[in-house]
């Protein structure tokens, strides 16, 4: 381009229409000028089309992870959803022991026991944020140019990390007034085969699987749990923590909904 502009130039200085210098110098001089000025205009050119090439790189990088943390978040409301049916059912599974009767035959006994492990189970709530957790360990969450997005996708962090903190909270007290009585004064997994266990799985057993033998201390033993006080504490505890993290879980849907709005706008921009 700078070889363009030169030709041009020095057809002009050679035809005389750049103006007749008053002494033979002169026209060194306009030259010399004229190729400074050619000099500069290129560089200038090449910083622009460099400096454009960098931020059409960057902005495609941005649309990439703006796209993967719309996934991880399309994949987190399916979570989220999972996690709030998850926790109502424990909900609604300590309601029926603290609200129920104590169990009067082998098969209430297998109803009760079925009550009691759907709040006995535990799951994790692991949060879909790979895309996020790689933008800040690789520096890169510069690259997202939209501060409502960057600050959301912080204060999700912080839900995240709430919900942690809520499940430790929760973790303490299952096993201290659920787990820990339990196991130390009652029969434990009556309903499972284990003398026949296959590969990673248990059979559950049915109540008129369980020999008669083992009835009266079923009977017995669960008798003793419905109606001891620390027990019937944690469950009420279970109860609460776990409205409070189907609640968490719930309002976080809403907020992920929003935020993957923001998204797609600054995508189509």
């Amino acid at each position: 381009m700078i070889n363009f502009f030169r030709k041009i130039r020095q057809d002009l200085l050679l035809k005389g229409k750049t103006g007749k210098p008053a002494w033979p110098a002169g026209r060194y001089l306009k030259y010399a000028i004229g190729e400074i000025f050619l000099v500069v205009i290129g560089i200038l050119i090449a910083l622009s089309i460099n400096t454009w090439n960098e931020e059409r790189k960057e902005r495609n990088k941005e649309i990439n992870y703006l796209k993967n943390l719309k996934v991880d978040l399309q994949n987190e409301i399916l979570n989220s959803e999972e996690f709030t049916a998850y926790h109502f059912r424990k909900v609604q599974a300590c309601s029926k022991l603290i609200n129920g009767d104590e169990p009067k035959n082998i098969k209430e006994v297998q109803v009760y026991t079925d009550t009691y492990e759907t709040v006995f189970g535990w799951k994790d709530f692991v949060p879909n944020n790979n895309t996020f957790k790689e933008l800040l360990s690789s520096g890169n969450l510069s690259l997202i140019k939209n501060d409502s997005i960057k600050n959301g996708l912080l204060e999700l962090e912080k839900n995240y990390a709430s919900i942690a903190g809520s499940e430790y909270h929760m973790r303490r007290e299952y096993e201290e007034y659920l787990y820990d009585p339990h196991v130390k004064n009652i029969s434990v997994i009556e309903f499972f085969d284990t003398t026949t266990p296959t590969t990673g799985l248990l059979i559950r057993l049915k109540a008129e699987d369980i020999p008669e033998s083992k009835h009266n201390k079923l009977i017995t033993d669960l008798k003793w749990q419905h109606n001891d006080q620390t027990f019937t504490n944690g469950l009420k505890l279970a109860l609460m923590n776990n409205v409070g993290l189907s609640r968490k879980h719930n309002n976080q849907i809403e907020y992920i909904n929003d935020l993957i709005h923001l998204i797609d706008t600054e995508i189509k921009k």
